[in-house]
């Protein structure tokens, strides 16, 4: 029975199956951390893992849940921590990832507070901190308003379109006891609001036009977000004969599969006469990636697009992530898995694939292979190509990782850059669900290192190799990750790929540069590590994390990639490998 209201808080965790919270401590919330710790709450408390900066705290949170769809719970302290936390909201409110976050504020009772401190860590509407890149926030004052606000953000949070969402806590009325008649709700009182799939008739309907399509092309984009949607949404392109573009933001169909031309040189898709765009957040984006379009972002050859999702339910006043209006055919808000469980179904009743139809998918299915395969070839070529540069190129350095891996059943947390998530995507076997899990949604740096750490801790005990292929530059901005890596013994293969400079920062001043016709050999000025360059191995060192000596050349990439993943292994520690290149 609860005595404080921090400790029905907890109790209020571990209802909804929250095993881990992290945190940066702080005073605001200290009746939660107090509870958190009481001995009489050991067996429902959750587990704590500290950070040292919020960012840090919420990447975890939100690496986490990437690799497990489990939540990590979030506090963050007062207004001073929750903008240290607004990067990281921000990163996961792009990536549509569901965190719950917590923080600490007041007392808002002006009487309660203590001189200084109190009152320049106590805000009015704490919440407009983040309150447009969450998906619901609160202020409550008072218990019973706090205990219905926990419950209505863990629902609308795992209500598609997910999202982080934000509840403040006052100071004071954590310390309350409990009032008389206050007390939780049923836990499935959090169950999300579920989106219908495509109805039978709708997905006939669809099913019919792909099907009669001369060149159908699938679009997706985030349906991986559920793993259980990449095995039916393999077969029913297979089915249908769809060539596929998988613009990435999860795993979400095989990258080694024969229908996959992502980022292939497949010219014949600008023939396309419809388009499936499921779970697409960058329509024009995708369109454009093969389609010439005209300049209100349509095909401009006229193809017909169907989206399917739920996009179209969230969105921002302040922020544009909702990308450029594009015209559609139809827009649908339905669930991902049972609209492509119902096209499948659909695809495959008696009598649906006529001899024409399968005439025409089987010749476009040889046309798409070859594509694919060509493509693959050519990177595999130019990776091994670029083994022979006397500095390490990006290409060679993914692929000799991978070689070192392949054995192994890996994890890939975080790849870090556009650059090298490019090689990855082209040079590495995606194939399991959740295997990779994304870049980090807002473009902020600072993710890498954090929700890597959250991913490893989701896979501690079950065998996985997790990799972080860290770019400096994010690295730096929240080196002290490592202390959360060492203190809780998180198995992870951190990977740093230096090139001492911020490379896309770099290329932005060559390029203005060279419009202005200027010296581009100053584009490093201010742009890079050239003149004070970063040890990340002595920096892994004080924090007591296992870091092998410096690679210089490709040839000692695998070896050193092999010994740490040997020592992890061995150990259950984590282990970095910094590796020089261009």
């Amino acid at each position: 029975m609860s005595k404080y209201f921090s400790d029905l808080i907890v109790e209020f965790l571990h209802q909804q199956g929250i095993d881990h919270v992290t945190f940066n401590p702080g005073a605001s919330f200290r009746g939660v951390h107090d509870s958190l710790v009481h001995e009489d709450n050991a067996e429902i408390a959750p587990e704590i893992v500290m950070a040292c900066h919020e960012e840090i705290a919420v990447a975890i949170a939100h690496g986490y849940h990437k690799a497990s769809n489990r939540h990590m719970g979030v506090f963050v302290h007062a207004n001073v921590g929750l903008l240290h936390a607004s990067m990281a909201v921000f990163n996961a409110w792009c990536d549509r990832v569901p965190l719950f976050v917590l923080g600490g504020n007041g007392p808002v009772d002006a009487g309660k507070r203590r001189p200084w401190i109190d009152w320049i860590h106590t805000s009015q509407n704490i919440e407009s901190v983040v309150k447009d890149y969450v998906k619901w926030c609160d202020q409550p004052i008072g218990q019973r308003a706090t205990v219905e606000s926990l419950y209505r953000a863990f629902k609308l949070m795992n209500t598609p379109m997910k999202a982080p969402v934000f509840v403040a806590l006052d100071f004071d009325v954590q310390e309350q006891p409990v009032e008389d008649g206050v007390r939780l709700l049923p836990a499935s009182a959090t169950a999300a609001t579920e989106l219908p799939p495509l109805d039978a008739h709708a997905a006939g309907g669809l099913a019919a036009r792909l099907r009669d399509a001369r060149l159908p092309v699938l679009i997706t984009d985030f349906s991986g977000q559920d793993p259980r949607t990449v095995a039916p949404l393999t077969a029913l392109a297979e089915t249908l004969g769809l060539a596929v573009i998988d613009r990435g933001n999860r795993l979400n169909f095989p990258s080694t599969h024969e229908l996959n031309l992502s980022g292939a040189d497949a010219g014949f898709l600008k023939d396309a006469d419809l388009v499936l765009a499921l779970e697409v957040q960058d329509l024009v984006g995708a369109l454009g990636s093969f389609l010439d379009l005209d300049d209100q972002g349509r095909p401009a050859g006229g193809a017909h697009v169907v989206t399917i999702g739920a996009n179209d339910l969230l969105t921002s006043k302040w922020a544009a992530d909702y990308q450029q209006f594009v015209p559609v055919g139809q827009a649908v808000a339905a669930d991902a898995l049972g609209s492509i469980t119902a096209l499948r179904e659909a695809a495959e009743a008696p009598g649906f694939a006529t001899p024409a139809f399968t005439e025409r998918r089987d010749e476009r299915v040889k046309q798409i292979s070859a594509a694919h395969t060509r493509a693959r070839l050519t990177w595999a070529e130019q990776a091994e190509e670029a083994k022979g540069n006397e500095i390490i190129n990006v290409a060679a350095a993914v692929d000799e990782i991978h070689r070192a891996v392949r054995d192994e059943t890996w994890i890939l947390a975080n790849t870090g850059s556009l650059t090298i998530d490019g090689w990855v995507k082209k040079l590495w076997p995606l194939e399991r669900p959740q295997s990779y899990l994304g870049l980090n949604g807002g473009g902020g740096l600072g993710y890498g290192l954090g929700a890597s750490v959250g991913a490893a801790l989701a896979h501690k005990d079950d065998g996985s190799i997790v990799i972080d292929l860290q770019s400096d530059g994010d690295f730096l901005y929240t080196p002290s990750a490592l202390w959360t890596l060492s203190a809780y013994d998180v198995p992870l293969l951190t990977v740093v790929m230096n090139n001492r400079l911020y490379l896309n920062s770099t290329q932005h001043a060559q390029r203005v540069a060279g419009n202005r016709d200027r010296d581009i050999d100053r584009a490093h000025i201010a742009t890079s590590f050239y003149d004070n360059p970063v040890d990340f191995v002595s920096l892994a060192r004080s924090y007591n994390v296992h870091a092998l000596p410096r690679v210089e050349a490709v040839r000692d990439i695998a070896p050193a990639v092999r010994e740490a993943v040997a020592y992890i292994k061995a150990h259950g520690k984590p282990a970095l490998v910094e590796i020089l290149m261009e």
